[in-house]
């Protein structure tokens, strides 16, 4: 007599599996930014927000990178930029500790809420500017100096973007 109530059990679960989908295909929602990040949109129309949006996208992750502390964000760097800031071509990775050690905690608190709304033309063909009063904070902006300059000098070298000097 067990059979009878596996055998009642299995009948009401069998329509409820049926109602999941049928499908064999396992999908993904499309990627979305965070709630925040929907500011990475330029909507000053100077310039084309599709276009800027892999230079803006780069500046984004270096700024939160430096935030993190993650080192990495040194690749978003040319080695120009790298010998301004950390005084040498490729001085990044070993000094990117300290210069991050600079900064208040307030701005590490600021870094991890900007976002990078618009851009302009920057000073060479495909280049994109952007100011650093032109990022977007969540709370109280951070202060300007040593990994935050007073603006930012986007390039496209190869197929990333990286911060010139």
């Amino acid at each position: 007599m067990a059979v009878r109530p596996f055998l009642a059990a299995v009948l009401v679960v069998l329509p409820l599996l049926g109602a999941c989908g049928g499908q064999d295909k396992v999908t993904m929602p499309p990627l979305t930014p965070e709630p925040g990040d929907s500011q990475l949109v330029d909507t000053t129309g100077t310039v084309s927000a599709k276009e800027s949006f892999p230079a803006r996208l780069a500046l984004y992750k270096y700024l939160r990178g430096v935030a993190a502390g993650n080192a990495r964000v040194c690749a978003y760097l040319t080695p120009a930029y790298q010998r301004e800031v950390f005084g040498g071509p490729a001085a990044c990775r070993a000094g990117f500790a300290q210069a991050r050690a600079r900064l208040r905690p307030q701005d590490v608190l600021a870094l991890r809420g900007v976002t990078v709304p618009v851009c302009e033309p920057g000073p060479g063909n495909g280049d994109y500017l952007v100011r650093f009063e032109d990022l977007d904070w969540k709370g109280e902006p951070a202060r300007p100096g040593g990994l935050l300059t007073a603006s930012f000098t986007l390039s496209r070298s190869g197929a990333y973007w990286q911060i010139t000097a």
